[in-house]
């Protein structure tokens, strides 16, 4: 199974006081066990570093930066201009108030890609790309 990382996903994993925090721990050690293929978008990551950065401190969003370099078995997928622009394509399509444009760039990765699942507490996602376990 080849599966997507979001932003919402890696705070839980690597903020402990998250409400998020052990499903998420839980879910990441069980793909690794079963060899699943992890995937995360440069900018999801960029965007975690920020949202660690205002909501714990900076010395947190160091941390996590270094520790996300130091997980091997995560494959980075770089955000591209072709992402982007598939990226601004879902996002003009949307209606909804407060889209997440970052969330539409995980849309279009996962399209092209060809990617199976998304780890995300975010409702955005068809329900059908959610883990079980994560709605």
């Amino acid at each position: 199974m080849k599966i997507l990382i979001d932003s919402d996903f890696l705070f839980g994993l690597f903020v402990a006081h998250d409400p998020h925090h052990t499903i998420a721990v839980t879910q990441f050690g069980e793909c690794r066990k079963n060899k699943a293929q992890l995937f995360v978008l440069t900018l999801v990551i960029q965007e975690t570093a920020t949202v660690v950065s205002h909501k714990v401190d900076q010395a947190a969003s160091v941390d996590f930066v270094r520790r996300m370099r130091a997980i091997a078995n995560i494959n980075r997928i770089v955000f591209d201009e072709n992402l982007e622009d598939g990226a601004w394509r879902i996002f003009e399509a949307q209606t909804k108030k407060g889209t997440s444009f970052v969330d539409c760039a995980n849309m279009a990765a996962l399209r092209h890609y060809h990617l199976d699942k998304i780890f995300s507490f975010d409702r955005f996602y068809p329900k059908e790309l959610l883990l079980p376990v994560v709605q």
